[in-house]
């Protein structure tokens, strides 16, 4: 299944492959109608049409032959015609297996939104161990097999369990697979790195396996919180993705609080957004709109639930754990994410902690100015200019290509000091040099620092 898995890619079943065959079109809708138009005799689109969009095709227009596809359970011979008996998205270099959407409670879904996200939040360091809640198709796990020298992966669908498998055998690596709920099958285990993309959907529904968790509200995604900290080994970390209730309208991360207090972790909360009930009711319930008046019952059904249990707004985003090594409630870094995560977030993600250990250790913000910072490369610096009599500066922003999605605000006053800020002198020293009092820079350059935009020299 490997040598297959390879050959497939080879032939084009290939994320990278693939998004410059189609170019933009290829994570859209308008993939049928670029292959139509301008990749019909293009063989990589029969690969595309056959395993992604469950078309079939025929049997001589495979770059691949039809004879192994057969035999390993990926397609069936329809007279002259391949069907393909599973999905297959091409993923990071991976082949991920899973269902056509289809409201089959076991439906298996492949990588989408919340996937990618939680890869993008997922801190990439050597580990021994690793474990994957609610794997599904697995493709966080087959993803950390790259960085752990075993990695665990549980669902408590059996379905999931089997494509997780097959996953694994195309992209050539060895998961540990185990059938439960949660946290179950690894009991007392600890691991290094722990990673889930649970039942999140706040709803009234059980319908989906991957969608719906059973549980009243938020408490699902309390519950994998609080049980990755109860499993995660000192120094370790733990990424959850999750979306929770909002009770007030200025709430972002605060509702989050509660779940996280007394784990003995350090923790990071980020707030993507708050959505609006109607308009999450009726983005998960997307595929009942062929049927109006189902759409309008199960929108209806959501909205009802959500006025009971005094829902204003719905958070998105994740919850970051870093376990401690003295076993106590640790840090608490806490932000409203003005952008998606993005690129491989995991080294912004450890710089924030990282943050938070140094300032621990200082005895005040002032010491700050005895302190070497370079700039996180691929930052972007941008300025609004606001035009009255004549131009003046309205604000100064910094965003990070590989991030979680913070924007840091800074003084345009100070803008000077980013271009003598250099690891080989001391912020004191790149002030005065700049021009600027050193006690003027310090708010700024802590909230950089906390924010992960600053990293500390080292000799």
């Amino acid at each position: 299944m490997e040598t297959l898995g390879a050959q497939l890619r080879q032939a084009g079943l290939d994320e990278l492959v693939l998004a410059e065959l189609f170019g933009a079109a290829w994570t859209s809708d308008e993939v049928p109608l670029v292959l139509d138009r301008y990749r019909a005799d293009d063989p990589r689109a029969a690969l595309v049409r056959l395993f992604v969009l469950g078309e079939r095709v025929p049997a001589s227009s495979l770059p691949v032959p039809v004879e192994p596809l057969v035999t390993a359970g990926l397609a069936e011979l329809v007279e002259v015609e391949a069907a393909a008996r599973v999905r297959l998205a091409p993923f990071a270099g991976l082949l991920v297996a899973h269902d056509p959407a289809s409201a089959d409670p076991d439906v298996v879904t492949g990588v989408n939104a919340a996937s990618r996200t939680l890869a993008t939040l997922t801190v990439r360091q050597p580990v021994e161990r690793a474990l994957d809640i609610g794997t599904g198709s697995g493709v966080e796990a087959l993803l950390a097999t790259r960085h752990a020298a075993h990695v665990v992966a549980t669902d408590v669908n059996a379905r999931a369990l089997r494509l997780a498998e097959l996953s694994a055998q195309l992209s050539g690596v060895s998961l540990d697979l185990r059938e439960g709920s949660l946290f179950e099958p690894v009991e007392e285990e600890r691991f290094d790195l722990i990673v889930a993309n649970p039942p999140f959907v706040i709803s009234p529904d059980t319908a989906l396996v991957f969608r719906d968790s059973g549980l009243p509200g938020d408490e699902i995604c309390r519950d994998v919180v609080r049980g990755a900290a109860a499993h995660l080994r000192a120094g370790g970390f733990a990424t959850v993705l999750c979306n929770w209730i909002c009770r007030g309208p200025s709430e972002r991360w605060e509702p989050l609080l509660p779940w996280v207090d007394g784990l003995p972790c350090d923790v990071l909360l980020v707030a993507h957004g708050v959505v609006d009930p109607f308009r999450y009711a009726s983005r998960w319930n997307e595929p009942l709109r062929k049927d109006p008046q189902a759409y309008a019952s199960a929108v209806g059904r959501w909205l009802d639930y959500y006025e009971r249990q005094g829902v204003v707004g719905i958070g998105i985003g994740a919850v970051v754990l870093r376990g401690r090594e003295d076993g106590r409630p640790g840090r608490l870094h806490a932000f409203a994410a003005g952008a998606s995560a993005t690129g491989a977030a995991g080294e912004h993600i450890l710089r924030i902690f990282e943050a938070g250990d140094l300032l621990a250790r200082l005895p005040d913000d002032a010491s700050l100015l005895d302190e070497r910072f370079a700039l996180v490369p691929g930052h972007r610096l941008e300025q609004t200019l606001v035009y009255g009599d004549e131009y003046g500066v309205a604000g100064v922003t910094m965003s990070l290509a590989d991030g979680i999605g913070l924007v840091a605000e800074i003084e345009p006053a100070l803008v000077p000091l980013l271009f003598t800020l250099t690891p080989e002198q001391t912020v004191g020293s790149c002030a005065e040099e700049a021009g600027l009092a050193p006690a003027e820079v310090v708010p700024t350059v802590r909230r950089l620092l906390e924010r992960g935009f600053l990293r500390q020299a080292v000799d």
